[in-house]
């Protein structure tokens, strides 16, 4: 762990020099990329999202904050070090919680129907896509679960990545929840009698978790698609794990 001044990670010429100490030894993108990420997991802490809006300097004094703010702190940080990258905003099937349905509901009731992109089965997540110049490949960083590369991924079920506006310019789910999640089991997982399942879910779920996070579809009012899909999965597993296909 390192041990530096937080005023070393304001932003400007000191969190460059702070974001070179970091990734000091490291060669490639990935490397870069790796070093800042796993500092931010080994020494800030994740906080429930309380819904207010601060400042990067403001996360960087709590040392803490939700997946969306550490995202934040830590895209500062690797712009410093000129590397492409973009945030993505993704929803993943989540243990099941009446508890988690109830506080949803009452946000889509406070604040509208984007909130819909937590429920009782699924959540909503932020991370970050750095791209490779050598490669021109794009691979995940999540500074809030200290994972980085497509092989220490979990699955979701809806990605999409963030244009320089905030806006959902680009659908990354097949990306990574077909295609990737294929090859991380070296393709066994298209030859399971669950795969279509899996395949159809996802894509008639994507358009709506689209327009979930747009303000347009209440995701709730989708909670047996949801539920399918949690099925599908578990049926995945247990059918890879006994050696089907």
């Amino acid at each position: 762990m390192l041990f530096v001044p937080l005023t070393m990670l304001a932003i400007g010429a000191a969190c460059d020099s702070f974001a070179e100490h970091v990734s000091a030894g490291a060669d490639t993108d990935y490397e870069r990329a790796h070093a800042v990420v796993t500092w931010f997991a080994d020494n800030f802490d994740w906080t429930y999202t309380d819904y207010q809006v601060r400042t990067v300097e403001e996360i960087l004094q709590r040392r803490g904050g939700n997946c969306n703010e550490l995202a934040r702190v830590t895209q500062a940080m690797l712009e410093e070090l000129d590397l492409p990258m973009r945030r993505v905003r993704e929803i993943n099937i989540h243990v099941e919680s009446d508890a988690r349905q109830q506080r949803a509901e009452e946000k889509v009731a406070e604040m509208g129907i984007q909130l819909s992109v937590f429920g009782r089965r699924h959540n909503d997540h932020v991370w970050i896509e750095v791209q490779d110049r050598e490669t021109g490949e794009w691979f995940p960083a999540d500074p809030s679960m200290g994972v980085i590369g497509e092989k220490q991924w979990l699955v979701p079920f809806a990605l999409f990545a963030e244009d320089g506006e905030g806006n959902l310019a680009e659908n990354r789910t097949a990306h990574y929840v077909i295609d990737g999640f294929d090859a991380l089991y070296d393709g066994r997982l298209r030859q399971l009698p669950a795969w279509p399942d899996w395949v159809r879910l996802v894509d008639e779920l994507d358009d709506e978790a689209l327009a979930a996070f747009q303000g347009r579809v209440n995701l709730h009012d989708h909670a047996a698609e949801i539920d399918a899909l949690a099925t599908a999965y578990e049926a995945l597993r247990e059918q890879y794990e006994g050696g089907e296909g």
